[in-house]
């Protein structure tokens, strides 16, 4: 669609809360934001390892500047809205005190948008365009089972209609695969993959970067999240290709004056996420296949291996498969593909090659390696 905003990749990954991190249902959400508590959550979201901080339920430009002067204050960038923002009339006001502020990294304009909105959408970015050519405006997609009946077949197609439409400067989407089946076991949605593999095509057709989510929330099928199922969604958006990595919500990471018991689970993946930065920032994915005894739909089976791995074989559980390059290197990035089992890795190269650990330490390769869940 073309954008005023310059699309470019983030010089370190973009970690986000979001939303909840105040009382909506707080007398004064003014009062609420500028209480010492709220500054306290955002200190703790910041040691997690977050640097992005996301809400959309605020009923003032007041309210809004409030946040962006925490943001200032502790260094959390920040993506917002306001009813002033929405409204034309008030759009350029609202543009230019919410630009001022350092903190402020992008307009929140919609969440999960059906089809028909998408003049909408445009039309509201647009109007923001007129007045800050800088600032990146943030809309958010629904995942392939959402939108219609068919979507999942037709998602793809939905996207790039998006994209030509839309004059965003990157793709988010949200989808939160692990759920509880009727026999009260963890499982993945059957259209996760596919889903990443449509964001993934469309993302690079449009040369745009991917901001991806996992659930931090539990809530009707949903479980309570644990490290597997953290590390499971983060790290297969890691290997698509994702650069943004967002967790829903910050109100089950951090409330009130406490932290939650999935806090530490959270900032651990997420210094994991910080650890790889250098090895996965910039990358050029090659190709991306599955193993196991079940592929998942819309993916591709590893059937010919990469120039330079003679063999390589996971459990039946399955894993994903990840090529890549980066500053002149090439990379296999395994990720065990259950989120409940270990996994075996068998893997043999035809020339020198190396392990490297999350921290980037580098290690002769063995031959066998056992995978835990999600890692």
């Amino acid at each position: 669609a073309g954008t005023c905003v310059p699309i470019t990749q983030p010089d370190e990954f973009i970690i986000l809360a979001w939303y909840e991190i105040i009382d909506i249902n707080a007398d004064s959400l003014l009062d609420e934001i500028q209480d010492p508590s709220t500054e306290w959550r955002l200190q703790k979201l910041a040691e997690a390892g977050f640097n992005t901080y996301f809400d959309y339920r605020l009923d003032s430009l007041e309210e809004s500047e409030a946040l962006l002067t925490l943001g200032d204050k502790t260094g959390m960038n920040m993506i917002l809205e306001c009813p002033e923002l929405q409204d034309p009339a008030t759009t350029e006001m609202a543009v230019k005190a919410m630009s001022a502020h350092p903190s402020l990294y992008a307009y929140n304009i919609d969440d999960e948008p059906e089809v028909y909105e998408f003049p909408t959408v445009t039309s509201r970015i647009k109007e923001i365009y007129k007045y800050d050519k800088e600032t990146p405006c943030y809309v958010n997609l629904l995942p392939n089972y959402a939108w219609d009946e068919w979507v999942e077949e037709r998602y793809l197609e939905t996207v790039r209609h998006y994209l030509k439409t839309v004059p965003v400067s990157f793709l988010s989407f949200d989808f939160y695969p692990v759920v509880i089946n009727d026999d009260n076991e963890r499982t993945l949605r059957d259209a996760w993959y596919h889903n990443l593999e449509d964001i993934r095509t469309a993302a690079l057709e449009a040369e745009i970067p991917i901001w991806a989510f996992a659930l931090a929330k539990p809530h009707a099928r949903y479980p309570k999240p644990t490290l597997a199922d953290l590390r499971l969604q983060q790290f297969s958006n890691l290997v698509y290709g994702a650069v943004a990595f967002q967790y829903f919500t910050a109100r089950t990471i951090v409330w009130k004056n406490s932290i939650t018991e999935i806090y530490p689970l959270i900032k651990q993946v997420n210094e994991e996420l910080k650890q790889m930065e250098g090895i996965f920032l910039g990358a050029d994915i090659k190709d991306i296949w599955h193993t196991g005894s079940q592929i998942p739909r819309g993916t591709k089976a590893l059937t010919d291996y990469p120039e330079g791995i003679s063999d390589l074989k996971t459990g039946d559980e399955g894993a994903v498969i990840s090529h890549f390059t980066n500053k002149g290197k090439q990379y296999i990035a395994i990720v065990n593909r259950s989120c409940t089992e270990s996994t075996t890795l068998e893997i043999k190269f035809t020339g020198t090659a190396s392990h490297v650990a999350k921290d980037g330490t580098e290690t002769p390769v063995e031959p066998t390696y056992d995978i835990e869940p999600g890692d």
